[in-house]
């Protein structure tokens, strides 16, 4: 019998990383917080149809290191929250730069030293793990199923930078991952998703974030149905325990499918028999198909030839095309060594055009703004703070109020972080432009 729910997320924060395929296949982590007495290594099979249709087994080998064990279901967070600074950084390096705290906050864990040493212990699991895969790892450039062995991590760097630092403008923050080759190459071939880490880190069990990293990526394949052996699904892709009986893989099962019906991810889940097998299946049927970037391929395209990531590059059309083209559009008027990396920046955060951008003749514009005003960057722009400082203590006070609101509806992902510089310059340019609307005097 069909379970059906409808029921949506809106109250879910919107934060987005990646998820590499590879790991979204095959677990790297223990479902749980606790080390199994004994066991160092997991292992994980399935048999699939090969490029000529024959059957071709995969072995997926996880292996701890002795000091630090197998990483755990608190380091599959750390290990997305990380491709989520990644996708923020636009990929153009392994290296992951970072401050402890920021990392912290990410993680929804407290500033206390325990949380420090619980970021530490994690990334030495992620530094230590081995994974070992016997034409397992899918090699998108050869298109081909490969033998390899790779850690997550090559190496990292903690430094106690006190919160709120100030550093030189473009200088990042001194802490570090370095993602490991193998796995950065994955990167930049595009074989990855989008994660929405959001909806991820609202989910409850260890249980219903795997089984919802593994199924999207099911569904990013374009499948609108998907069916899987109860017990392969449970033991081979979310790494339950092999000793559980049929009844308890259904009891844990029940309480994801729980809570992804009821953010609006699935759209029913029911059980059937193999007409073949005669095993348990599981079968979903998603709630929506992933968005394209079929349509816009001629501006990821442009993208890529400018030196970015493909993910990136479809990422960031995926979100937002409009700003994509405009900032392509702005970019001449821009003095860039890496354009690349700039883009990334601008698309994100929304700059206006450059002051001697000279926009294409078009019919006049209803902006009521001056002339003068559009098209320039007020966070930059000379008399802002005199501009400040001809209005009263309260009609200052007001202004930012009603900018900052103006902000967070806008462009809620950078209004929930005021101690941006993005958020900073955006405040400004909001600011400037309602005194332009609402106080034309004062420019006079």
């Amino acid at each position: 019998m069909a379970i059906q729910r409808s029921s949506g997320h809106s109250g879910v924060q919107v934060r987005l990383g990646y998820d590499e395929l590879n790991l979204a296949e095959f677990p790297f982590a223990l479902l749980s917080d606790r080390q199994r007495a004994g066991v160092g290594t997991i292992l994980f099979t399935d048999e699939i149809r090969g490029p000529q249709g024959t059957p071709l087994r995969r072995v997926w080998t996880v292996t701890g290191a002795e000091e630090f064990g197998l990483p755990t279901a608190t380091d599959e967070i750390v290990y997305l929250v990380l491709t989520e600074l990644s996708r923020e950084q636009g990929l153009d390096s392994p290296k992951v730069h970072f401050s402890r705290y920021d990392l912290v906050r990410r993680l929804g864990w407290p500033d206390k030293g325990g949380s420090y040493r619980r970021l530490r212990q994690s990334l030495d699991r992620l530094l230590g793990v081995t994974i070992t895969a016997t034409r397992a790892f899918y090699d998108r450039p050869s298109r081909s199923y490969v033998d390899v062995g790779f850690h997550i991590v090559d190496d990292y760097a903690l430094f106690d930078e006190p919160r709120g630092r100030k550093t030189l403008e473009g200088e990042p923050p001194r802490s570090y991952v370095r993602w490991n080759k193998v796995l950065y190459a994955s990167f930049l071939a595009g074989y990855v998703k989008r994660l929405d880490l959001g909806i991820y880190l609202s989910l409850r069990s260890a249980v219903s974030r795997r089984l919802y990293r593994y199924l999207d990526k099911k569904r990013y394949d374009g499948k609108g149905q998907f069916r899987i052996g109860m017990q392969k699904l449970a033991f081979e892709k979310l790494g339950m325990s092999r000793t559980y009986y049929p009844s308890h893989i259904r009891a844990e099962l029940a309480r994801a499918h729980e809570e992804l019906l009821g953010i609006g991810f699935l759209r029913t889940v029911r059980y059937e028999d193999s007409p073949v097998s005669g095993e348990e299946l599981v079968v979903y049927r998603f709630a929506r198909q992933p968005e394209t970037p079929i349509a816009h391929e001629d501006v990821v395209s442009r993208l890529t030839q400018l030196g970015m990531a493909e993910p990136v590059a479809v990422d960031l059309v995926m979100t937002d095309v409009e700003a994509v083209r405009e900032q392509l559009e702005y970019l001449p008027y821009r003095s860039a060594r890496n354009p690349a990396a700039l883009l990334v920046r601008a698309i994100q955060e929304r700059w206006p055009a450059p002051p001697d951008y000279s926009a294409p003749e078009a019919e006049p514009s209803r902006d009521t703004a001056p002339t003068a005003l559009r098209g320039t960057r007020p966070a930059a722009a000379p008399g802002l703070d005199d501009l400040l400082a001809r209005l009263a203590d309260e009609d200052r006070e007001d202004l930012e109020t009603r900018a900052a609101d103006q902000l967070r509806r806008e462009n809620p992902r950078v209004g929930a972080h005021p101690e941006s510089a993005a958020y900073r310059a955006l405040l400004q340019d909001r600011m400037f432009k309602l005194i332009a609307l609402e106080r034309p005097d004062l420019l006079a």
